[in-house]
C-alpha cells in the first residue's frame, strides 16, 4: 500500500482514541443558536430576528458547538455575511486542525472561482494558497441570507449552495487530518437554522477519489526534510520587503539523523504547513531544506514545472538551477494564479548526469515579513521520466 494510501486508510477508517468531546446522539437535527450550546471565543453574540428566530453572530473569532464529535452527514445552515469580509465554517476539528469550507462573498461571486474554496487547516494556518484547485464561483447573495448545505461522507464533501440541485462544489479527498471533531462557525458573519442529520450521505461514496500524481512517475514526491531554520533577510529596496538572503549550499545539514522523510498531500504536494506550521515566533523568517535522488542512465536536461509558496532556491549537484519569489500581494514577486500555488508558477531546466544526482531545495515561509502565515509548500514535476529513476524514500509518519 502507497504512503497515501496507508494515510487516506489512518484518516477515514482507523478510530481516533482520546477525543477531547464526547459523541452525542442527536435526537433532534435542529441546533439552538443559544449561549446554553455554543462555547464562543472571541466576539460573538447571540440574537433574534422576526425571520430568523435565534441568530448567532459572530464579529470576530469563531463559535464551536459543544460536546458535539460530528463525522458523516449533512450539516446545513443560513448565513447572512458582512459585506464581502471572508469568513467560513470548519469541521472535523481537533484543536488546531480541521477540514474548512471558506466564503468570500463578493459581487462577481456567480462567475469569479475564488468564491467558495476549501482547505484544511493546521497549527492555526488556513492553508488557502496551497489548494487553489478546490475553489469555485457560487450564486451567493451579498446582501441577504444564503441556505449552505454540506453533505460528508469519508473522504468526500459535496456543497450546496442556496437550493442548488447538483452540488456547487465536489471535493473528493478530505485532507484535514480527522475522520470526526467539532464545528465551528467563524466570523465575521451571522448564522441561523442550523442543522445536523447524521449519517445522511445522499449516496454519496466514502472513498477518496483516484490521486493521478500518486501513480504518476514524474512528481517528486518523495523528499527528506531538514528542521526549521531561521533564514537570514534583508529589505528589498526594489520590492520594499523583507527578503531571504540566498542560502549557500555549504550551510544545509549535513547529519543524517537531522533530515526526516516527509509524506506528500495529493496531488504530490509536500504541504510544510501541515508539517510544521509557522514554525516559528516573531517577525523572522523560517526556512527549511528539501533533498531528494534522481538517478539518471545517461547526462540529459529534464524540463521541469514548479511550484511554491514564498522564496525557493534549487541545487542540482551544488550548483544552484533555479531560484524564484511567489510573495502573495507584492507587486513584481507574486506569481500567478494570485499568489497560490501551482504548477504553473515557474519552470527551468535541471541538468542531469549520468549516475545519482542530488537535488536540493531551500524554501523560506516569507509572508509579510513573517508577520502572518498561510499555506506554505512546494510540488515539482518532471516533463517525463525517460532515462530517470526518481528516489523512492521511505514512508514518512503522519505528522
Amino acid at each position: 500500500m502507497s504512503t497515501v494510501s496507508k494515510y487516506a486508510s489512518a484518516l477515514f477508517l482507523a478510530p481516533i482514541i482520546g477525543l477531547s468531546h464526547p459523541v452525542i446522539a442527536f435526537e433532534s437535527s435542529h441546533i439552538p443558536m443559544t449561549p446554553a450550546r455554543w462555547q464562543v471565543n472571541g466576539e460573538v453574540s447571540f440574537q433574534h430576528d422576526r425571520s430568523k428566530q435565534d441568530v448567532l453572530f459572530v464579529n470576530k473569532g469563531y463559535a464551536e458547538l459543544k460536546n458535539t464529535n460530528f463525522s458523516n452527514g449533512t450539516i446545513e445552515f443560513d448565513t447572512k455575511f458582512v459585506g464581502e469580509r471572508i469568513t467560513g465554517i470548519t469541521f472535523r476539528q481537533h484543536d488546531d486542525e480541521a477540514d474548512a469550507l471558506y466564503f468570500r462573498p463578493s459581487a462577481d461571486c456567480a462567475v469569479s472561482d475564488e468564491c467558495i474554496q476549501y482547505m484544511p487547516t493546521a497549527h492555526h494556518v488556513f492553508e488557502w494558497d496551497l489548494y487553489g484547485k478546490d475553489q469555485t464561483h457560487a450564486p451567493i447573495n451579498l446582501q441577504g441570507w444564503n441556505h449552505i448545505k454540506l453533505v460528508l461522507s469519508g473522504a468526500r464533501m459535496n456543497v450546496f449552495i442556496n437550493g442548488a440541485r447538483a452540488p456547487t462544489m465536489t471535493i473528493g479527498t478530505l485532507v484535514g487530518g480527522f475522520p470526526d471533531g467539532s464545528i465551528r462557525l467563524h466570523g465575521p458573519a451571522s448564522y441561523a437554522h442550523l442543522s445536523i442529520a447524521p449519517n445522511i450521505v445522499d449516496g454519496l461514496p466514502a472513498v477518496a477519489s483516484t490521486d493521478p500524481a500518486e501513480v504518476d512517475l514524474r512528481y517528486v514526491r518523495h523528499w527528506l526534510a531538514s528542521k526549521p531554520f531561521v533564514m537570514p533577510s534583508r529589505m528589498d529596496a526594489t520590492l520594499q520587503e523583507n527578503t531571504g538572503i540566498d542560502p549557500v549550499y555549504s550551510s544545509m545539514p549535513q547529519a543524517t539523523a537531522l533530515w526526516k522523510p516527509i509524506a506528500p498531500d495529493p496531488g504530490g504536494l509536500i504541504n510544510l504547513t501541515r508539517w510544521y506550521g509557522d514554525a516559528q515566533t516573531g517577525p523572522g523568517i523560517t526556512g527549511i531544506w528539501l533533498k531528494t535522488t534522481i538517478d539518471a542512465d545517461y547526462d540529459q536536461i529534464k524540463h521541469v514545472d514548479i511550484g511554491w509558496t514564498r522564496e525557493v532556491w534549487l541545487f542540482v549537484n551544488g550548483k544552484l538551477a533555479f531560484q524564484s519569489k511567489n510573495l502573495y500581494g507584492i507587486k513584481g514577486a507574486s506569481k500567478e494564479p494570485g499568489g497560490r500555488l501551482s504548477l504553473t508558477n515557474g519552470s527551468f531546466d535541471l541538468p542531469l548526469k549520468k549516475g545519482a544526482n542530488q537535488v536540493v531545495v531551500a524554501i523560506d515561509d516569507n509572508f509579510a515579513g513573517g508577520q502572518q502565515h498561510w499555506g506554505w509548500g512546494l510540488e515539482m514535476r518532471l516533463a517525463n521520466t525517460d532515462g530517470i529513476r526518481p528516489a523512492a524514500g521511505a514512508a514518512a509518519a503522519v505528522p
